[in-house]
């Protein structure tokens, strides 16, 4: 029977039929929303030996699992090598022949998954039409179909279905009591019958309730580090053998990097993960997070106590277990994980798990071996090495700013700076060579493109063009659902284009070149640095710079004049394939003077209302909410020039922290825990104190998770604090002097560049106001900007902090 099916591709694997033949498993959801199998057969396994001689070839033309050797040219390591293609019969034979000959011989593409070298090697993308005939293979999938052939499609996203799932267990027998769920598909939710009972029937039900369901995401909230591991521990302990058949293969969970449960044919996506990854969240709680993204909170269920609600009000876990999956599910929707997922996994022409669960080296492994392989070139094997400290590239060239309050500031940013300089410059392992034409600062040298065009700057020119189309794509639509789908794909394709230069700056990446990392920057500052140059020359001040952006003080006071100035620059760096774009005109900009720390209000192209803040405190997981909002209204009344409005909001904020009037919800801190035994120190780090108490509270602690808590003695060593559940009353009294303490010490950090210390804020002594023109300069005086081309270090008075007890101040 059989048919032509467009789909898209979630997941690659490979096994082998009744007879042994191995075949690929390419497991998608088609267009009409069917789950699919497509098992690609007759396709055989290879990698090459580099210089063999006639030995080799001798004894390996005896070896009944190889099927095929013949000899190529590829070049590797900066010359045509002769090399040996060895073509093995299974993929399963791949690993022992490999490494026999890696004892003698250069192996190259050896390590490359028998599913990925087809996929690579029928240039497959992520989206296909396939044609195929009905086959017989065990899965629980609505089509199941022998691949006669495939072309590439257009990207499109079938409507994927998600199911979440929750446990709740005994806190003393750890016996599952029940798993609830609850499933979306086009927008529609439905809540399945909870599952509890025998717990040997609860473990099977599920099983079964996946298979009937048929969903292509599996979620739920910490269901990789908890959930999981609990349902197979008790899978264990009941001695059920292969009791999670949750893959379309009806195969087990397998445990991936340490972190992610992977199952054929599934994606398995824990929200908790994808909300650290995408919104880095100061309190990681369901509870916390729910309430961050949804506006809602969990049922007041207290999980020490669940052996008693479970006994005594059984409905109402039940009712909070459905609820737990169902803040699990909205959320993971909400940060749009998945969705995501698909436009990467669209430009780097892979399946979606490759994406969600692989490092960005598989991003690039994608592209680079398909060009590699077109081109002739030998692919190797990955396998980090010993960073060196010669090895440890110079990074990119930071222009500091001096303290003070300035206006009118135009940033210019280069457009795709790194992958801009790869392409200007022809950088790559392939054009490397000692009498290259193009010579970059740090020494090495590439071929011209002239004589041979590298492999990355193709690739990326080929991205770079991509993303060009689908901006002016999305300017020419009025339709908002196609905008936002255009808009994701273009920010997945700048992702790609970017993963290249960290790939080649890293140390474990198979094409790694530490001379290609390093030209790369050095090409980067060359630029901004000759740029800086030619502006302060012409008496244009840049009050900072960074790798790849500009400030500099217009020349014009006023709104029209200071952009016709960002303009005019724009147009005039922008040269030799470097970009140089007008991205934003701030009036006005401070900074106390430390490095990459500034703050201000974005006024072109268009107008904001929130403060552009970077570097401060305001950004920090371990800094409180009090602190982040002091500092965000302390540089609101900076750049107002309000004098006497900063100095009365420190003050009044102080006050009323050490009168207690702060709610202890705006004192929370938090940080990431390793886990119980990742410390030297653990008995004086606050986050395992809490961890510590949150598990005698009965919530469960998850190395690698966010833990929350509140100072309540800071006088002691180590000091003592109290863990922060979001939704549970905290009962503790916090240490207000400590609270009120890190305010004026986070406050004087910026305020003394004006001459206000800590213990001026605290007693309220002044030695000048805050904008004293004599005593720095604010802002370019209207005749020119000279005044403030001059340095203020050495008007900078400096002072040093008194001891204050806070008594004083109250």
């Amino acid at each position: 029977m059989g048919g032509t099916y467009d789909v898209r591709l979630l997941s690659a694997s490979y096994s082998s039929d009744r007879e042994g033949e191995p075949y690929i498993e390419l497991f998608g959801k088609t267009r009409d929303r069917r789950s699919i199998l497509i098992a690609a057969y007759g396709f055989k396994p290879y990698f090459f030996i580099v210089d063999p001689d006639a030995s080799a070839e001798e004894s390996l033309k005896t070896d009944k699992e190889i099927v095929d050797l013949a000899h190529t040219d590829l070049y590797y390591k900066g010359e045509v090598r002769d090399c040996l293609k060895i073509t093995l019969d299974s993929p399963w034979s791949v690993p022992h022949i490999r490494n026999r000959l890696a004892r003698r011989y250069t192996v190259l593409a050896g390590d490359i998954q028998y599913h990925d070298r087809f996929i690579y090697d029928t240039d497959m993308g992520s989206c296909i039409r396939v044609t195929g005939e009905d086959v017989d293979l065990d899965y629980c999938t609505d089509i199941k179909i022998r691949m006669e052939g495939f072309e590439n499609i257009d990207s499109f996203d079938p409507g994927l279905k998600f199911l979440s799932f929750d446990i709740e267990n005994s806190i003393t027998e750890q016996t599952i009591y029940c798993i609830c769920t609850k499933v979306e598909e086009a927008g529609e939710y439905t809540t399945p019958d909870p599952i509890y009972g025998d717990e040997k029937e609860i473990i099977r039900k599920f099983a079964e309730l996946i298979e009937s369901v048929d969903p292509d995401v599996i979620t739920g909230y910490n269901i990789d580090n908890y959930d999981i591991r609990k349902i197979i521990e008790r899978a264990e302990y009941n001695r059920m053998k292969d009791a999670l058949p949750w893959g379309r293969d009806r195969g087990q969970p397998r445990l991936f990097s340490e972190r992610f449960w992977r199952v054929k044919g599934r994606l398995i996506t824990d929200a908790w993960w994808a909300v650290k990854k995408e919104l880095r969240p100061k309190q990681e709680t369901l509870n916390a997070v729910s309430k961050l993204i949804l506006g809602e909170e969990k049922l007041d269920v207290d999980p020490k106590h669940m052996d008693d609600e479970w006994k005594n009000n059984r409905a109402r876990v039940i009712e909070y277990c459905i609820q737990d999956a169902n803040l699990a599910l909205r959320i993971l929707l909400t940060v749009g994980t998945i969705r995501k997922g698909m436009d990467l996994a669209t430009v780097s022409k892979l399946p979606v798990e490759d994406v969600l669960v692989s490092g960005t080296s598989t991003l690039a492994d994608s592209l680079l071996i398909r060009a590699a392989d077109r081109s002739g070139v030998g692919v190797p094997m990955s396998g980090k090495r010993k960073a060196q400290r010669d090895d440890q590239i110079a990074g990119g060239y930071v222009h500091t700013m001096k303290p003070g309050l300035y206006h009118w500031v135009i940033v210019l940013d280069f457009k795709s700076m790194y992958p801009s300089l790869i392409i200007a410059n022809n950088i790559c392992f392939t054009t490397l060579c000692e009498d290259g034409d193009i010579v970059s600062p740090s020494g090495a040298r590439y071929a011209s493109p002239e004589k041979k065009r590298g492999l990355l700057p193709t690739i990326l020119s080929g991205l770079m063009a991509q993303r060009d189309s689908i901006k002016r794509n999305m300017k020419a639509t009025e339709d908002p659902a196609e905008h936002s789908y255009l808009d994701g794909l273009q920010a997945a394709v700048k992702i790609v284009m970017n993963t290249f230069y960290g790939v080649f700056a890293s140390d474990f990446y198979r094409f790694t070149d530490k001379s290609i990392g390093a030209s790369i920057t050095a090409f980067a500052r060359k630029n901004i640095t000759g740029i800086i140059d030619s502006l302060e020359k012409e008496g244009h001040p840049v009050i900072y710079g960074d790798t790849d952006s500009v400030f500099i003080l217009s020349p014009k006071h006023d709104l029209e004049g200071a952009v016709e100035f960002g303009k005019t620059q724009s147009e005039r760096f922008s040269k030799n394939g470097m970009t140089l774009e007008f991205e934003k005109l701030m009036e006005p900009l401070f900074s106390h003077g430390m490095k990459k720390r500034y703050v201000g209000r974005i006024v072109w192209p268009e107008k904001h209302d929130d403060l552009l803040v970077r570097g401060y405190e305001i950004r920090r997981s371990d800094s409180f909410d009090l602190q982040s909002r002091m500092l965000t209204e302390l540089f609101g009344k900076i750049l107002d020039e309000d004098n006497e409005g900063a100095l009365a909001l420190v003050k009044d904020t102080i006050r009323d922290v050490m009168a207690g009037k702060v709610p202890p919800e705006d004192l929370v801190i938090s940080r990431t825990c390793k886990g119980l035994d990742a410390y030297e120190n653990p008995e004086r780090m606050a986050n395992i104190q809490a961890a510590k108490k949150m598990m005698d509270m009965g919530y469960n602690f998850i190395p690698g998770m966010k833990i929350s808590w509140i100072v309540t003695d800071a006088s002691t060593a180590p000091q003592e604090v109290e863990p922060f559940i979001s939704g549970v009353p905290f009962n503790k009294k916090p240490d207000y002097r400590y609270y009120a303490g890190r305010l004026a010490q986070m406050a004087s950090r910026i305020t003394e560049v004006f001459g206000w210390t800590e213990a001026d804020l605290l007693l309220g002594s002044q030695q000048k106001t805050l904008f004293d023109d004599d005593f720095i300069p604010l802002r370019p005086k209207k005749e020119g900007p000279e005044d403030v081309k001059k340095s203020t270090d050495e008007k900078i008075q400096k002072k040093k902090s008194k001891t204050v007890s806070l008594d004083q101040f109250f």
